[in-house]
């Protein structure tokens, strides 16, 4: 007779398969934790002990539609163009050209919602990336200047573009 055990049960619990899965999900975990930081905890994984954070923010998401507004407009064109159409091939080429687009504009939205502006009381640092993660930072002590850029759809969507400089000009930190 074979008894089936799992591993909650206090009398499985001591058996070396039960710790060996216990191993393996808590590597899991961890490598899980490591490539899937929520976005709003992304700045403090790059931030030493030491440092005090005064502002850590993601780009303003109302901005980030305005410079999508073609696709958007596109993909608004190409539903019209299916409905008015009524046929089978053009409803499916623009279903296929739609599932594009979203994935496109779904892919640019975690990329924004994935990048950090963050200010320390010992450097201004930039992370972004949602597979792969771009870091970047200046310290306080090197910087030389600081310019603010603002159009006129910037001061309507209350944004700016931020740079700040070093004396070596190759390495301009643009936020």
């Amino acid at each position: 007779m074979v008894s089936s055990q799992t591993c909650g049960t206090s009398s499985a619990s001591s058996s070396p398969a039960c710790s060996g899965e216990r191993v393996v999900l808590s590597w899991l975990r961890r490598l899980y934790g490591r490539l899937f930081v929520p976005p709003d905890q992304l700045a403090l994984t790059y931030v030493t002990d030491d440092e005090t954070i005064y502002f850590d923010e993601a780009p303003d998401l109302r901005a980030w539609v305005w410079t999508q507004w073609l696709d958007i407009t596109v993909a608004i064109v190409v539903v019209v163009i299916m409905f008015a159409a009524r046929d089978a091939r053009v409803t499916l080429f623009g279903f296929i050209g739609e599932l594009v687009l979203f994935l496109q504009l779904a892919w640019r939205l975690a990329d924004q919602a994935y990048t950090r502006y963050v200010l320390t009381d010992q450097r201004a640092l930039r992370v972004s990336g949602v597979l792969h993660r771009d870091y970047e930072w200046i310290s306080w002590k090197k910087v030389t200047d600081v310019s603010v850029h603002r159009s006129l759809f910037d001061r309507w969507f209350g944004t700016a573009t931020i740079q700040i400089q070093s004396a070596n000009e190759m390495s301009k930190f643009k936020a």
